[in-house]
C-alpha cells in the first residue's frame, strides 16, 4: 500500500436502515467492515429511523413497537457505529422529515426543545454531527436524495442533472451511478442502496431494493467510490467475505 493511499480520508457511507426494519445480519457484516478498515468518517444520508407512527399511511394494528422502542434501538446502532468511527455525520431523510410534519400539525409541542431531532436521537451524547439536508465533504455532497426513477442509476443521474456535483445519496433502495466528464472535469452520482430487510410488511410483493453501501477514498483534487452490493447478507471488500446467514 502507498504512503500516498495511507493518507486519502476514507468515508463509509450508510443509508436507510429504516430502524426497527433494519437487517441485522448484514448489520453484523458492517459493523466486521468497519472494524477492520477503521474509517474516518461514516456517513448516514437519511431514514436511519422509520418514525412508523408518524406514517400518513395505513398502519398494521398489531405493530407492538411505540417510536420509543424505535429511538431506543436506534440508539444502540448509533452507539455501536461511534465506537467503531471518531467521526459520523447524520443526515435527516423523509422518514425523519415525518417528524417536522407531525410537529407542524400539532404546532403547541413544536417550541419543544427535547423533541428537535438531534435531541430527541440524543446525537450531541454520541458526538455525533447533524445536518439537515447535505453534508459536504471537499465539494462531494452526502445527501439523502429526493429523485425516483424505475431503473437503477437514473434516480443518480437526476440528481447530478439537478445539482450538477458529484453526491451520493439513499432513498431509491438500490445501488446504481451516474458519471459524467465536461468542462468541470469527472462528476458522478451514487445511489448506495439500503440497510433496511428488502421484505416489509408495508410493502405487497417484491420490491426492487438492494441492500448496499459505499467506501469514498477523498485526495486533495479527487475521489474514488467503491459501491459494495449486499447479496443475501454477504458482501466482499478488500479480497474478505463479511457477514453471513
Amino acid at each position: 500500500m502507498s504512503k500516498k493511499y495511507n493518507k486519502m480520508k476514507k468515508i463509509v457511507q450508510l443509508t436507510d436502515l429504516h430502524v426497527p426494519y433494519h437487517d441485522e445480519k448484514s448489520l453484523a457484516g458492517v459493523y466486521d467492515l468497519l472494524d477492520n478498515i477503521r474509517p474516518h468518517q461514516i456517513c448516514l444520508t437519511g431514514d436511519m429511523f422509520d418514525f412508523y407512527e408518524l406514517s400518513k399511511f395505513d398502519k398494521n394494528p398489531d405493530r407492538k413497537l411505540t417510536i420509543q422502542d424505535e429511538i431506543n434501538e436506534g440508539f444502540k446502532i448509533l452507539k455501536t457505529l461511534a465506537d467503531l468511527c471518531p467521526e459520523i455525520h447524520f443526515v435527516k431523510g423523509n422518514h425523519e422529515d415525518r417528524l417536522r410534519r407531525f410537529l407542524w400539525q400539532n404546532p403547541s409541542l413544536a417550541s419543544l426543545d427535547v423533541l428537535e431531532l438531534p435531541n430527541l436521537l440524543r446525537l450531541n451524547e454520541l458526538g455525533i454531527k447533524y445536518h439537515d439536508f447535505e453534508y459536504i465533504y471537499n465539494k462531494f455532497r452526502f445527501t439523502h436524495g429526493s429523485i425516483v426513477r424505475a431503473e437503477s442509476g437514473a434516480s443518480a443521474k437526476a440528481e447530478l442533472h439537478k445539482y450538477g456535483s458529484s453526491m451520493a445519496s439513499g432513498h431509491t433502495h438500490r445501488l446504481g451511478m451516474y458519471v459524467k466528464t465536461d468542462a468541470r472535469g469527472t462528476i458522478g452520482a451514487y445511489e448506495m442502496g439500503c440497510l433496511c430487510q428488502t421484505n416489509p410488511e408495508y410493502i405487497d410483493g417484491i420490491p426492487n431494493w438492494l441492500q448496499g453501501l459505499g467506501v469514498f477514498y477523498f485526495d486533495d483534487d479527487r475521489f474514488y467510490c467503491q459501491q459494495i452490493p449486499i447479496i443475501k447478507h454477504k458482501f466482499i471488500f478488500g479480497n474478505k467475505l463479511y457477514g453471513g446467514e
